[in-house]
């Protein structure tokens, strides 16, 4: 059993577990205060979450689990879990009854991963092998059920066999060759601890430390936290499946995320290796396109030096790139969603794009069976598609800043009495003040703010909008994932998101929100729960129209 082959399917299961939460109940741990638990220089990865056991009133995730503890989110959950139990077998042993039998032994072990406390950690020192250890807390019968079931798992998997532990010891160990060479299931106190690297057992020695002086693998800076992980994605790069392809650059990322009753609080640092390329040029707001009642809002800046190296826009040839991007979306159709880009020369660099889009993208359009894109009669612009629901478009427009600004859509904005409306509910709670916030210029590099329950079904409809002119079957509406998303569309409230840029390479992420995602992510999240080869690919890319 190969870690890289193992890796994914733990990441799986830590990113569901991020997207449920979590909590420390304190009254597991001595009284005294403890120090907490440093980080070391030759940490990978780590993730300390609490278990379903300890939300609650208690974690302040009240809301959060009136949400799931809907049906519809427990059968989202046991086919989750159903698929994650699988996948090791299907990865590395193929479509069979073996696989499927090593789920079934991997299933109820995951179920104790999702309700109880656990901390996981992959550490590797300079030109060691490296190794990792998962800390569960159990009670003795699941204790048991550990020690049999991932014994015949990881036999099954491997194709060797397990040696009990000594008499009267608890636990086993199991030898192979190539990395890692060795498994073992150990305890301490109340801890099951599996653990897999050579025969160095460093990783291993220090959690059974931790537990014995302070009866947990992993003391909190903040008790409150329900889940914390710690990444160097630079190196967890290296542990990844070739396919895998991450970009250069990557930074070390610190991640808490907690509650207060109402709502899920995430916060994170993001460490890059060298000074980030942000200029953060004061922001140009096109007040005259974006207006109230909006259901979402979304403000970028600092990303000319991105856009200008990417081989897409090199290709475009049509000048400088924007430094800045807006999207919003109005709650009076489903695809009311809209772009703004302020650019140097609008005017020209939009006719310039139209051009192309006319010359080059037309020809493979027609080559496919695909509509093309038509001059717009009443600008500079495009707009593609012949349907009365939805017409994207691009034209230039004026802007109370100079140059002017790229203007996009969905569907052009056709109610002239829109910013007379008075419909409260959508409209956003500080805007007049965001703006001039925005204005004033700070370090902010990135806002977000929605309306996620009406934005989910906006971007539900965009999704299968966008599966279909690609030719790629939709997600299926009456799914699990699909099915959920409907069920919590109308519990969803606001969600708020920033970035800002905290020093030179360092970048500060908060976000407020009900489930701990916004509406594009909660369908994203669905796409890939149901993908036909979950953990691995999205069901929409991998599933060709029938």
């Amino acid at each position: 059993m190969n870690i890289r082959h193992t890796l994914p399917g733990l990441l799986v299961a830590l990113v569901f577990i991020l997207g449920t939460g979590c909590e420390k109940s304190g009254s597991h741990g001595p009284s005294a205060p403890l120090t907490p638990t440093s980080l070391s220089p030759d940490t990978i990865l780590r993730v300390h979450w609490l278990g379903k056991n300890d939300l609650g009133i208690r974690a302040s995730a009240y809301y959060f689990m009136r949400i799931w503890e809907l049906p519809q989110s427990g059968q989202l959950e046991a086919q989750t879990l159903a698929r994650l139990a699988t996948a090791p077998g299907h990865r590395l042993l193929g479509e069979n009854g073996v696989a499927n039998q090593t789920g079934a032994w991997l299933y109820p072990l995951l179920a104790d991963a999702l309700w109880n406390e656990s901390y996981f950690e992959i550490r590797q020192a300079n030109q060691q092998p490296a190794e990792f250890v998962l800390a569960i807390r159990l009670d003795a019968p699941h204790q048991l059920l550990w020690e049999t079931n991932l014994a015949a798992a990881a036999e099954s998997l491997t194709g060797a066999h397990t040696v009990p532990a000594p008499a009267g010891d608890f636990g086993w160990s199991l030898e192979k060759p190539g990395p890692p060479t060795r498994i073992a299931l150990t305890r301490a106190g109340q801890w099951t601890l599996v653990s897999a690297g050579s025969d160095r057992t460093d990783l291993l020695d220090d959690v059974t430390a931790r537990i014995q002086r302070d009866r947990t693998p992993y003391v909190s800076s903040a008790s409150d936290d329900w889940l914390e992980a710690d990444a160097d994605l630079p190196r967890l790069a290296a542990w990844l499946p070739p396919d895998w392809q991450l970009p250069a650059g990557l930074p070390k990322i610190s991640l808490a995320v907690t509650g207060d009753g109402g709502h899920v609080l995430t916060h994170a640092e993001l460490s890059f290796p060298g000074p980030l390329p942000i200029q953060l040029q004061p922001w140009a707001i096109p007040t005259n396109l974006i207006h109230q009642p909006l259901m979402g809002f979304t403000a970028v800046r600092g990303v000319a030096p991105w856009l200008a190296s990417s081989k897409m826009w090199d290709d475009l040839q049509i000048g400088p790139p924007p430094d800045q991007i807006y999207s919003w979306a109005l709650p009076a159709g489903l695809f009311q969603t809209y772009f703004a880009a302020p650019l140097p020369d609008a005017n020209r660099q939009v006719r310039a794009l139209a051009a192309q889009l006319l010359a080059r993208a037309n020809p493979w359009l027609a080559a496919h069976g695909y509509v093309g894109f038509q001059s717009d009669q009443d600008s500079n612009g495009v707009t593609w598609g012949n349907s009365p629901a939805i017409l994207p478009f691009v034209r230039s427009v004026a802007a109370d800043s100079q140059g002017g600004v790229a203007y996009a859509g969905l569907i052009p904005e056709t109610d002239p009495d829109a910013k007379a409306r008075t419909n409260l509910f959508y409209y956003h709670p500080s805007f007049d003040q965001l703006l001039q916030d925005l204005s004033d210029g700070t370090n902010l590099v990135y806002y977000q703010w929605e309306l996620t329950g009406d934005r989910l079904q906006s971007c539900l409809y965009i999704g299968q909008f966008l599966s279909a002119i690609t030719r790629r079957a939709p997600l299926p509406l009456d799914c699990r994932a699909a099915v959920w998303l409907k069920t919590v569309m109308p519990r969803l409230g606001n969600c708020t998101t920033t970035i800002t840029l905290t020093d030179t390479n360092r970048l500060s992420f908060s976000r407020t929100s009900t489930l701990g995602f916004t509406a594009a992510e909660l369908n994203f999240l669905a796409d890939w729960l149901e993908s036909p080869q979950f953990p691995f690919g999205l069901y929409s890319p991998s599933t060709p129209q029938s």
